[in-house]
């Protein structure tokens, strides 16, 4: 291949990138205990969506949603410690210090007119990153998280569930991940086997406290909120839309049916449907 030749095809590239809108960035912030924190940026525009995943998944979990979204706004897309590509030198795994961390990736990039997005775990982290910067943020999506607020978790309930949570990322098949996705099974088998193939450092200290979190600070939170709070949840685990009203009196609930906990993968189009619907709602307030 001739010089000039492959400098057209360098140029041809470069123009077909610029055209998509697309403008990507991978960064890294710092925690308030110096714990780095992966993120990447993709596009422009406000409001600027910030997708936080789930516990023992990563940011990879939003695949679809940010090339959709990056198109139209500004999208970052967080590991939150412990996860991902995010370090795990850490001793306070809770759900705070998460929030403290989505808080901190935020502020580095100096967002406002933030809607957060937070899946599973990543719903109780947006409450907290919402407490912690009002001023920044005009709505909240909770993804698959907090269906019943006024669910009390005994110490005998946390037990169990560190048993059957723990017990799928270290000896996942495809029968107990069942309620996680009910399409392309295969598919999003083999995406959870590489999400969960990890040191695994506080993932169940960051389990044991989201319960007790939803125990001692989830409806204090709850009530202090400014900004507009919209649920996207499954059918299959009902969401007690009025328990959450007594707590967010505008808050609002939309049900995907046929889906899994992984709505956005059991579902992207309808999901991406909702959350820009969504959006506008936050912008028209």
């Amino acid at each position: 291949m001739s010089r000039k030749i492959f400098s057209l095809l360098i140029l041809y590239a470069a123009l077909a990138l610029t055209s998509s809108g697309y403008s990507q960035n991978s960064g890294i912030a710092l925690s308030s205990d110096n714990v780095e924190i992966n993120f990447d940026v993709l596009g422009d525009g406000k409001p600027a969506l910030v997708f936080v995943h789930g516990w023992s998944n990563d940011r990879s979990i939003w695949d679809s949603q940010i090339s959709y979204f990056s198109k139209k706004y500004k999208v970052v897309a967080v590991d939150l410690p412990g996860f991902g590509k995010s370090g795990n030198n850490r001793r306070n795994w809770t759900v705070p210090a998460f929030g403290g961390d989505v808080t901190a990736v935020i502020e580095k990039l100096d967002l406002d007119n933030v809607v957060l997005v937070g899946f599973s775990l990543g719903g109780p982290v947006v409450i907290e990153t919402e407490n912690k910067i009002p001023d920044r943020i005009s709505g909240v999506v909770l993804v698959e998280a907090l269906h019943d607020v006024e669910q009390y978790y005994t110490p005998e309930t946390i037990k169990l569930m560190d048993s059957v949570y723990l017990d799928l990322v270290t000896n996942p098949t495809m029968e107990k991940l069942e309620p996680f996705f009910r399409k392309n099974k295969e598919q999003s088998f083999e995406r959870v086997l590489a999400m969960i193939d990890r040191s695994r450092i506080g993932w169940k200290e960051s389990l044991d406290n989201s319960f007790l979190w939803g125990n001692k600070n989830r409806n204090i939170l709850l009530k202090k909120m400014h900004a507009p709070v919209i649920s996207i949840n499954a059918a299959q685990t009902p969401t007690k839309i009025e328990a959450f009203k007594k707590y967010v009196p505008s808050y609002k609930a939309k049900i995907i049916e046929d889906s899994g906990h992984v709505v956005m993968w059991d579902a992207p189009d309808e999901f991406n449907r909702l959350l820009e619907e969504s959006i506008h709602e936050f912008i028209s307030r």
